[in-house]
């Protein structure tokens, strides 16, 4: 697809800055000129319709497609503000500046991202199965890792199975039979559990590990998978559990959630969110303080809510849910008080945008969020759509 820079929308671009006003906006990924998306909300937000050719423009957050090259594919969240932005190439991009600070080769087309110090973790399948890219704050590539090299004969099978600690030295990787901690600095692994020899605790064995993180300042780990009852109960199918161990391998703790099937772990600064599987769905989340590992549920506004996306902010004090029906209704939750902020009905007239979630990021500091619609349908420009959820 061809990039277009076009004079009007960096006019108008500039004159949206000067005003700092908060509206709605949508824009064609390429900078190109589309039919005009009707957003409706709330008549107390007070929030006017824009065409899809501007980029939207808040307060100190901005998301300007036009600075991407070919089809905007997904972002990530890379801390205070910035996001990694997949188009042609993956970009750095400053929300608060408009700027992109830093440009390089996706190594994958479909990837994680997590922020450690000095820089970030991408990984994801390749040809050679999981793999590690350490990037620094430039995205100049400092270490690649084939992650199956490291692990003898057993391998990883979930794109979410590794974690990197926040200071940057140590990798969890959830592997098919088992849960290791690789020492980065000294190139050392260590198992700490052993799904072949039946892992578990006293009511609860451990039969899958899908996806974990670094928790309470890189001392323990949090993960979920799948679980059976100890001792087995005829004709029952294993279960979600989730649970957490000491990076030393001890104090190991396994919970199985009461009707509650997971379907993903979303790993935020701090708290972890665990989605459910969407065809259970029953208007509930389940998250984790990163810090106490203390457990909560955030309930939603309807009970058909969670089916067609949840989102979680970067910091994690914010949850975004999307619910697809002919339109894009997107609602917006406090977590610490489980109170709907916001609601954004997102419309237009060409229905393809709406046979796929979309992609949501929430920005906690400017409280703005990041739509992207059509990303990754290639026969159509990627629309963006930002909104403001707070004061």
């Amino acid at each position: 697809m061809k990039k277009i820079i076009c004079i009007m929308m960096a006019l108008f671009f500039i004159l949206a800055l000067s005003a700092c006003n908060k509206i709605d906006t949508l824009a064609g990924a390429e900078g190109t000129p589309s039919d005009m998306l009707n957003i409706s909300a709330p008549s107390s937000d007070n929030l006017s319709e824009q065409t899809a050719s501007q980029a939207g423009a808040f307060a100190n957050c901005t998301f300007n497609p036009t600075l991407f090259g070919g089809k905007l594919h997904s972002c990530a969240y890379a801390g205070n503000g910035t996001l990694l932005v997949l188009a042609d190439k993956l970009y750095l991009y400053d929300t608060a500046a408009a700027s992109v600070l830093a440009v390089t080769e996706a190594p994958l087309r479909d990837f994680d991202v997590q922020i450690m110090n000095g820089g970030y973790l991408l990984s994801g399948m390749g040809d050679d199965g999981m793999m590690a890219y350490i990037y620094d704050h430039s995205l100049s590539l400092d270490k690649e890792i084939v992650v199956n090299e490291l692990l003898a004969g057993d391998f990883v099978v979930s794109e979410a199975g590794i974690a990197v600690s926040t200071d940057g030295k140590k990798l969890a990787i959830a592997a098919m039979s088992g849960l290791y901690l690789y020492d980065l600095e000294s190139e050392s692994l260590t198992t700490l559990l052993d799904l072949t020899q039946n892992a578990g605790t006293a009511n609860l064995e451990i039969v899958m590990l899908n996806a974990l993180a670094f928790a309470r300042d890189n001392s323990q780990l949090v993960f979920y998978g799948d679980g059976i009852s100890i001792p087995a109960v005829n004709d029952e199918d294993s279960f979600s559990i989730y649970g957490s161990i000491a990076v030393d391998g001890s104090n190991l703790k396994l919970t199985k959630p009461f009707n509650y099937a997971m379907e993903e772990m979303q790993s935020r600064a701090n708290r972890l969110f665990f989605p459910q599987i969407f065809t259970q769905s029953n208007g509930s989340l389940l998250w984790i303080n990163r810090q106490t590992g203390f457990s909560n549920i955030l309930s939603y506004a309807t009970s058909e809510e969670g089916s067609n996306g949840v989102y979680s902010s970067e910091q994690g004090n914010y949850v975004a849910t999307a619910v697809l029906d002919g339109k894009l209704t997107v609602r917006v939750y406090d977590v610490d008080s489980g109170e709907l902020i916001v609601t954004k009905v997102i419309e237009d007239s060409d229905p393809i945008y709406f046979n796929r979630i979309p992609m949501i990021y929430l920005l906690d500091d400017a409280k703005t969020a990041v739509v992207l619609l059509g990303g990754s349908i290639r026969e159509i420009d990627t629309l963006v759509s930002t909104f403001a959820f707070g004061a």
